[in-house]
């Protein structure tokens, strides 16, 4: 990775921290480049790779921001993506791929009346599944949206007939997962996903 491209994955990591929300407002040139340690130079050239990407946007006389979420495309792009992931971790998961997953899905319980809690625990069981795919592509593909996903889970979290179906949802990929049924764990992840999106049309989210 370039020289620039790593520090825009800094960036973005550092942004991701900050749990700054679509269409807010970026810290000043100063403070970022300060924190990452790196010239302000080199901080407007990772901006302008995040530009570039539509991650931030720039305003002139006014700023730099994260750029608004369109969950409906991101709903679109995550429908293409995870059910091809769970179908080859179906096929491809190891024995501390499963045991990540199970971590994952016991911390999704036992953070259920923590809404905070359970959407990061919701965001990591949906990292170890990606993980256990085995696909760089893959990776890239769904790391290139893991920041837009927060913004999906603070908007469906907060319901607890979400959370309860979520937590179904997601046991019975798990358990398809496990069982190596990489027809099962494809269809549970669509199932889930078109879940999220009748919850994002209840929650006004879409």
């Amino acid at each position: 990775m370039s020289g620039c491209n790593h520090l825009a994955e800094r960036l973005r990591a550092l942004l991701a921290e900050r749990d700054i929300a679509p269409g807010g407002r970026l810290p000043p040139e100063r403070q970022l480049a300060t924190e990452l340690g790196v010239s302000r130079a080199s901080l407007r050239e990772a901006l302008r790779r995040l530009i570039d990407l539509g991650i931030v946007q720039s305003r002139q006389g006014s700023g730099t921001y994260l750029a608004p979420v369109d969950l409906v495309d991101l709903l679109g792009a995550r429908l293409q993506l995870e059910p091809y992931a769970a179908r080859l971790a179906a096929r491809r998961r190891t024995a501390e791929d499963l045991a990540r997953l199970d971590d994952a899905l016991a911390e999704l319980r036992a953070t259920y009346d923590d809404t905070a809690a359970f959407g990061a625990a919701d965001v990591r069981l949906h990292r170890a599944v990606t993980d256990a795919a085995h696909s760089p592509t893959v990776r890239v593909l769904l790391d290139a949206i893991a920041d837009l996903l927060r913004h999906s889970r603070n908007t469906t979290a907060p319901e607890a007939t979400i959370r309860t179906a979520t937590l179904a949802q997601l046991d019975r990929l798990v358990q398809a997962i496990r069982a190596g049924d990489a027809h099962g764990a494809e269809r549970a992840m669509r199932e889930h996903l078109d879940a999220v999106g009748a919850a994002l049309d209840r929650t006004g989210g879409r």
